[in-house]
């Protein structure tokens, strides 16, 4: 969560959990009752007295009607744009008003910065990354071998360059990097080393994969 609960005390902490339960379960925000019911507390008025207590601190915001609760920050990692399985696209399209909801146990520990990117194409389908689907993004400039990166080519004719997400290798033997897709359709692209040096650069590495399910 983005939302930050520095100076919550226990019971207020469990309220502010359960409004992002609501939030990321039901899309909605939910009533003092559901509250209550979420954290054990059968009486309103205390419910009541929490809620006041987080819109003080500025955690959450209060609206008309009994579904009026807002989260200040909205729960999630930013998703920046686009990202290939398949030929390099371009990645960076810098509107991060839409969140990506992952909650606390996807995201990587420490991990500052991470971003969301969604995919498109299926060239790491044997690695089970598909079109549609999220990947989350640690920054890094380097990787080791066999690492699943965001490679950014500088050189493309986007704007902001053109991105790809593949197993990245940096072969010696062939002073060369091969950026190794994960289906046996498709080739690797391969970049001799001194051209990856200019025109080529990891933004990051990926960490999880976020699939949403229409039932």
């Amino acid at each position: 969560m983005n939302t930050r609960r520095d100076g919550v005390k226990s019971r207020q902490a469990e309220v502010l959990q359960a409004i992002e339960t609501a939030w990321r379960r039901d899309e909605r925000a939910p009533t003092i009752r559901e509250i209550g019911a979420a954290v054990y507390i059968s009486a309103p008025s205390h419910v009541e007295y929490l809620l006041r207590k987080l819109e003080e601190q500025g955690y959450i915001t209060r609206g008309h009607g009994a579904r009026g609760i807002r989260l200040a920050q909205t729960p999630g990692v930013p998703i920046v744009g686009r990202i290939a399985a398949g030929s390099p696209l371009d990645l960076f399209e810098e509107d991060r008003h839409e969140q990506l909801d992952l909650g606390t146990h996807v995201r990587s520990a420490g991990a500052a910065g991470e971003y969301a990117l969604l995919v498109r194409g299926d060239s790491m389908i044997d690695d089970h990354i598909f079109d549609g689907d999220y990947v989350l993004v640690r920054p890094a400039d380097d990787a080791v071998n066999g690492a699943i990166v965001v490679a950014l080519h500088h050189d493309a004719i986007t704007d902001a360059g053109a991105a790809t997400v593949k197993r990245f290798y940096r072969e010696l033997r062939y002073r060369r990097v091969r950026l190794q897709p994960a289906n046996s359709v498709i080739e690797p692209i391969l970049v001799p080393a001194a051209v990856w040096d200019h025109e080529w650069a990891i933004q990051g590495i990926v960490t999880a994969v976020y699939r949403p399910c229409h039932l």
